[in-house]
C-alpha cells in the first residue's frame, strides 16, 4: 500500500457504519480493509470524538471509545449533520458539518497506511445511500479539504455502485434480471436490476424501491419474507440476487432462501457489496473503460442537453452547457460572453433519446444600458437535481468604459 498515485479506493459513507476497500491489482478485485489487523471487522461507525481542549481525534470504534472517557466528546449522526448547512458547535468551536466530515475521512483513509493521500490516491468512488444538493456540497468541500480534487474523486449513490459490482461479474449472473435485496432494521427494500441488450449502448437501469414492513419479531422474519418472494418473484425469473444489510442473517431465512432459489439462480448475501462497487466504479472512471458500451440510467443522470446558439472564434453554433447523460452533481459549467443586441438569453433544450427542441427565454431585467457589444457576462450552470439547474449570470461590464456594475440575475431551467 506505498505506492504512489496507484491506489484506487472505493469509500462507503453510511449512516451508522461505512467500509473502505482498495484495488489490488494482482488479484485484480477490491479487497476490504479491516479495522483492526488480522480481524475480519470491516464497518465502522460513522463518528468522531474530540479531546476536550486538544486538536486531537478518533473515529470510528476509537471515538465510541474515547468517547466514554473523561474528557472525550462524542460526535455521532454525523451522516445526517451533512445533510444540513448548520454548524455544529463541538468543545466550543463551531464547525460547519463538512469540517466534521473532512477530519472522518481523513482519519478513515489512514487505514490504508499512506501518509501524503493526495500523492498516493490516483481513483477514489465514495458512494452514498442517497445524494441531496446539500449533502453533495459538503461531500465535495470535504474532499477539497483534504487535496483529493474532482479529476481522481468522484461521489455516487448506492444505486449505481451496484450497476458497477454488477458489470464487474460474470456475465451470466446478469443475462436475466438481478434482484437486490436490502434489510435494514424491519424495513425490507426490492430493486430490480436489467440490461437491454439491444440498443446501443447497452441501456442498464434500476428499478425503483419496493419497500415493505417486516414484522416485530425477528422470529417471524422468514415467513414475512416467503411471502413477500411468492408474491413478487416469479420462479426462474432472475439470474441472481444478492440480500444485503445488518438486517439480513441466514440463521433466520430457513423456509424463504429455499424459495428465493427456486425464482433466482444464484443467492449471495454480504454487506460489502456497494464499497466494492464504489471501487471498481473508481477503477473504471481512472484507468481502463471496460463498461463504455453501457450506460447505466440512474435516478441521478440528466436526461436533458442544455445550450445556446452563439457565435464561437468567429463561427456560428450550437454552445452545450448541460450535457445529458451526466450526473447531476458532476455538471457545473462556466463561460464568459458578450451581449450583441439582445435583452435577454435563449436556451435550447432536447432530450437525450431525442425529440423535438425546446427554447427556454431568461430575462436581463434592469440589464445596464450601453453600446451594442460592451456588455460582457458571466454565466454559471450548475445542476441541483436531475430534474433542474440554476443558471447565474454576472455583470462583468466592459473594461475601464464601462465598470461592471456586480448585478446578478438567476433563474432555475426544468430538465
Amino acid at each position: 500500500m506505498n505506492e504512489l498515485r496507484n491506489i484506487i479506493i472505493g469509500f462507503q459513507l453510511g449512516r451508522e457504519t461505512s467500509q473502505i476497500c482498495y484495488y489490488d491489482r494482482k488479484m485484480q478485485e477490491p479487497v476490504s480493509i479491516a479495522t483492526k489487523v488480522g480481524s475480519t471487522l470491516f464497518e465502522f461507525p460513522t463518528v468522531l470524538c474530540k479531546m476536550e481542549g486538544k486538536e486531537e481525534w478518533h473515529f470510528g470504534l476509537e471515538a465510541e471509545y474515547f468517547g466514554k472517557q473523561p474528557g472525550g466528546i462524542y460526535v455521532d449522526a454525523l451522516y445526517a449533520l451533512n445533510e444540513s448547512e448548520n454548524d455544529v458547535e463541538v468543545d466550543g468551536i463551531r464547525y460547519a458539518p463538512w469540517q466534521l466530515l473532512s477530519v472522518f475521512i481523513n482519519k478513515s483513509l489512514m487505514m490504508l497506511g499512506v501518509k501524503d493521500l493526495e500523492k498516493a490516491i490516483s481513483g477514489l468512488v465514495l458512494t452514498a445511500e442517497q445524494l441531496s444538493g446539500v449533502f453533495v456540497n459538503n461531500l465535495k468541500k470535504a474532499l477539497s479539504h483534504l487535496g483529493l480534487k474532482n479529476g481522481c474523486c468522484h461521489i455516487q449513490n448506492y444505486g449505481e455502485s451496484f450497476y458497477h459490482y454488477m458489470m464487474n461479474q460474470k456475465p451470466e449472473l446478469r443475462i436475466k434480471k438481478v434482484a437486490l435485496l436490502e434489510f435494514l432494521g424491519q424495513k425490507l427494500t426490492i430493486r430490480e436490476l436489467s440490461v437491454q441488450t439491444k440498443t446501443r449502448p447497452m441501456l442498464v437501469t434500476l428499478s425503483e424501491k419496493q419497500e415493505y414492513l417486516l414484522s416485530d419479531t425477528q422470529q417471524q422474519w422468514d415467513k414475512d419474507l416467503l411471502s413477500i418472494i411468492e408474491q413478487t418473484m416469479p420462479i426462474d425469473s432472475y439470474s441472481s440476487a444478492f440480500l444485503v444489510g445488518n438486517g439480513f442473517d441466514r440463521s433466520w431465512a430457513a423456509e424463504s432462501l429455499p424459495r428465493l432459489a427456486k425464482a433466482v439462480r444464484r443467492v449471495f448475501s454480504g454487506n460489502n457489496l456497494f464499497v466494492k462497487g464504489a471501487c471498481y466504479s473508481a477503477k473504471e472512471k481512472s484507468e481502463e473503460k471496460r463498461n463504455k458500451d453501457y450506460l447505466y440510467l440512474g435516478e441521478d443522470l440528466v436526461r436533458t442537453n442544455v445550450g445556446m446558439e452563439m457565435i464561437v472564434h468567429g463561427m456560428n453554433g450550437y454552445y452545450p452547457l448541460v450535457m445529458a447523460g451526466m450526473n447531476w452533481y458532476d455538471i457545473s459549467h462556466s463561460c464568459d460572453f458578450i451581449l450583441d443586441e439582445k435583452e435577454d438569453l435563449t436556451f435550447i433544450t432536447s432530450a437525450m433519446e431525442g425529440g423535438e427542441r425546446k427554447q427556454y427565454a431568461m430575462t436581463l431585467s434592469d440589464l445596464p444600458v450601453r453600446p451594442n457589444r460592451t456588455t460582457r457576462l458571466r454565466m454559471e450552470v450548475n445542476a441541483v437535481s436531475a430534474k433542474e439547474c440554476v443558471i447565474k449570470v454576472t455583470d462583468l461590464g466592459f473594461g475601464d468604459m464601462f465598470p461592471a456594475t456586480g448585478k446578478i440575475w438567476t433563474d432555475s431551467l426544468k430538465l
